[in-house]
């Protein structure tokens, strides 16, 4: 078994709230898509993530000061490892599942960790369409805000010259607009978007998610989910990334990606996806993992149902078998 992360160390975390003492899940919180949600409920989610940056952090991390750095900053201690692998999916379901715990736990929420799910908004018919940007999930007042102000950015800023960008700057309006909310980790900055229309509508595309869904075991299903790091060849994982945050925004930074409150509901839905891709042959899904340990080593060193994961101080160690199941006692929600 092996461990990633220079931060991991064993941790006996708390268990969460609806997992039994024998290990058993009962009563899992059901996620839901953000549109599904009512006034109340999203005004409950979106206070229950303010209320993260004002506790106290834990991570041990230098620069994250309250437990929503700390997320942030567990995953910056990661990069690249976490991205390109077969574990990929996995670590980040975990991920996600730490926060919910959290935002339950610590702030008080009392249902799902929420997904956005993209596909519903794209018109890969027609790339420069902003429809995607007028969804629920980025209405001001009961949503995460919208756009960033313009900022051209320099060429050392942008070394795949991506074009398309319409933002760039401090996000201007919502909950997440400075001052309410500012990031530590790791500087002290505003959350930045910079939306890209090409990109939200390609890689978002229903098409592509049907691909996915369609993979034959775990190891094609880890492949296609993050398919190759080129924007001439979409892949869902970028959706959410780089069509919110292009070149200059937070959530496209690959390592700070979870600085942006929206990176939990974008990997909500690829978690999402992966477990109605379980649902397809559920005996043979619990029990199958596959792909490189280390990035593109495709012809390396695979994951093993043993192999461990860890998120630092935010929980325990959990090897990928415990991960497969949302409702096997390390995890507990579903869909």
């Amino acid at each position: 078994m092996r461990l990633l992360g220079s931060e991991g160390r064993a941790h006996k975390g708390g268990a969460f709230p609806t997992i039994a003492s024998s290990g058993t899940c009962t009563n899992p919180p059901r996620r839901l898509e953000w549109r599904q949600l009512s006034k109340l409920q999203k005004r409950s989610y979106i206070d229950a993530v303010l209320c993260l940056t004002r506790k106290k952090a834990k991570s041990g991390i230098t620069g994250a000061l309250n437990r929503f750095d700390d997320h942030q900053a567990v995953h910056n201690s990661q990069t690249p490892n976490i991205h390109w692998v077969g574990h990929f999916i996995l670590w980040h379901r975990y991920f996600v599942a730490t926060y919910e715990k959290a935002l339950r736990e610590e702030c008080g929420y009392t249902s799902g960790q929420p997904y956005w799910d993209w596909s519903l908004d794209a018109e890969p018919q027609n790339l420069t369409s902003t429809k995607a940007f007028h969804s629920a999930i980025f209405n001001p007042h009961d949503g995460f805000g919208g756009n960033g102000n313009f900022v051209a950015p320099t060429p050392e800023k942008n070394p795949l010259n991506i074009t398309g960008g319409t933002g760039g700057g401090c996000v201007t309006n919502g909950p997440f607009a400075p001052p309410r909310f500012m990031l530590n980790f790791p500087n002290h900055d505003c959350l930045r978007r910079d939306f890209i229309p090409r990109i939200m509508n390609s890689f978002a595309d229903p098409k592509l998610v049907q691909k996915v869904l369609a993979q034959k075991d775990y190891t094609s299903f880890a492949r296609a989910i993050e398919n190759i790091p080129s924007f001439d060849e979409p892949n869902i994982h970028g959706s959410g990334h780089f069509g919110v945050g292009g070149v200059l925004g937070t959530i496209g930074n690959a390592a700070n990606s979870p600085g942006d409150p929206l990176f939990f509901l974008h990997h909500g839905n690829l978690d999402r996806i992966l477990w109605a891709w379980q649902q397809k042959d559920l005996k043979t899904r619990l029990n199958q993992v596959g792909g490189p340990i280390a990035p593109f080593d495709y012809g390396g060193k695979n994951v093993t149902l043993d192999f461990e994961v860890n998120i630092g101080n935010l929980a325990g160690n959990a090897t990928l078998k415990s991960l497969l199941d949302t409702q096997g006692g390390t995890l507990c929600y579903t869909y």
